[in-house]
């Protein structure tokens, strides 16, 4: 994982254009390290989450998803869903880990909702076709 992240931080280090004078000095301000080689996993994701945030706002990366959500952003994101959205997607992960579902990412939970009740999106549901979409998903994970 130390490699991945190293080759995270020199990417995004050439995107930003950033000197080795003023990469070190970086580095040794977020962590007394002048290397990416000698710092820990947690002092790498560090570096590495803070040269993307600088990369994002001065637009020369695009904002990543991988990126875990912090306690806030994560409240924000729930505050948005309804418990019913909520349901279905806490169904949508028991039927992966049942193996029921290969890809329990969002395009895919998105695609099965537009053919099962026409919406392109599970944001864009009723309350009734998200009681549809629940039962529906009830009724796939007891016929397993």
């Amino acid at each position: 994982m130390t490699a991945t992240y190293t080759a995270a931080i020199h990417t995004i280090k050439s995107k930003l254009k950033l000197s080795d004078e003023d990469y070190r000095a970086l580095l040794m301000d977020l962590t007394g390290k002048s290397s990416s080689k000698e710092m820990s996993q947690v002092e790498q994701r560090k570096v590495r989450n803070h040269l993307q945030s600088l990369a994002e706002r001065m637009g020369v990366a695009q904002p990543t998803r991988r990126r875990p959500l912090s306690q806030t952003e994560f409240d924000q994101v729930k505050k948005q869903t309804s418990p019913k959205e909520r349901k279905l997607w806490a169904l949508w992960h028991q039927l992966g880990r049942d193996g029921l579902v290969q890809n329990t990412s969002a395009q895919a939970l998105n695609a099965w909702v537009q053919r099962q009740v026409g919406v392109t999106a599970l944001r864009f549901c009723t309350s009734a076709q998200l009681d549809t979409l629940i039962e529906a998903a009830k009724a796939w994970q007891e016929r397993s």
